[in-house]
């Protein structure tokens, strides 16, 4: 089956941190702090590819992750999203490298997690070289992309945020942006 992954995210200050956590608590639980290694891998390494995979670092194993837009409305995405897991690395890396992938970025971040009553995952995230974010997100089907969408809006709104404060660039956009100078 495939997903649909519904998310927004907000850049923040760390002035603000405190206060936002402070209101996140108040209609969201606690689930975990964790660090997250990340790298891309493309065939298109000389641009901003259109599409990348995502290998995720996770010791004995590696999470590989794919996303295809599918939509912005609200100051919200939804995205298509295929993830599994790989036990055997090596095979794959060499099975992605002869097909001609490279890698072309590297994220690291740390994220604090939080889970509402009605099931929208609330993300303090701070993102190496590019600071902190405030991410919303729900993983549905495809026929729940509306009801999501809606449910993330009105999260956003209780902690008081609007639709101009989304940020529509995804992280490796910004961060390509930045090491690109542009």
């Amino acid at each position: 089956m495939s997903w649909i992954e519904v998310e927004t995210k907000i850049p923040l200050k760390q002035s603000d941190l405190n206060r936002i956590r402070k209101k996140i608590k108040e209609i969201a639980k606690f689930v975990k702090k964790e660090n997250k290694k990340d790298d891309y891998y493309t065939l298109e390494y000389f641009q901003y590819p259109e599409k990348s995979l995502r290998i995720r670092d996770k010791g004995s194993i590696r999470e590989v992750n794919f996303k295809k837009r599918n939509s912005f409305s609200k100051g919200v995405y939804a995205k298509k999203e295929v993830q599994f897991q790989i036990s055997d690395i090596k095979g794959f890396f060499d099975l992605i490298e002869d097909f001609g992938f490279r890698r072309w970025l590297h994220k690291e971040k740390t994220t604090e997690l939080y889970t509402t009553k009605n099931g929208v995952n609330i993300e303090l995230n701070y993102v190496k070289k590019l600071g902190w974010f405030l991410e919303l997100e729900i993983l549905c089907p495809p026929n729940h992309v509306s009801s999501a969408r809606n449910k993330i809006v009105a999260v956003r709104e209780e902690l008081g945020f609007k639709e101009s404060d989304c940020e529509p660039r995804g992280y490796t956009r910004q961060l390509w942006a930045l090491k690109n100078k542009g």
